[in-house]
């Protein structure tokens, strides 16, 4: 599976968690990175970065010199 690949399940994992548990996807996230991080898994730290990043993206507001479109 491609990095691209990855990237994608991770944009889709944060909209179920974002669908799932509202405006606690994000402290959710960050709690399962600090789990995977104590138990040394660097590559679920890593997945888990990745998700905790999309979500933050998707729940941003908007800049104020970004575009509508």
């Amino acid at each position: 599976m491609s990095f691209a690949a990855y990237d994608i399940e991770a944009w889709r994992a944060a909209l179920a968690m974002i669908r799932h548990y509202g405006p606690h996807a994000l402290p959710r996230a960050l709690a399962r990175i600090d789990e995977l991080r104590e138990s040394e898994d660097v590559i679920g730290t890593t997945t888990w970065a990745l998700i905790a990043g999309a979500i933050m993206e998707l729940t941003r507001e908007r800049r104020e010199s970004e575009p509508l479109n």
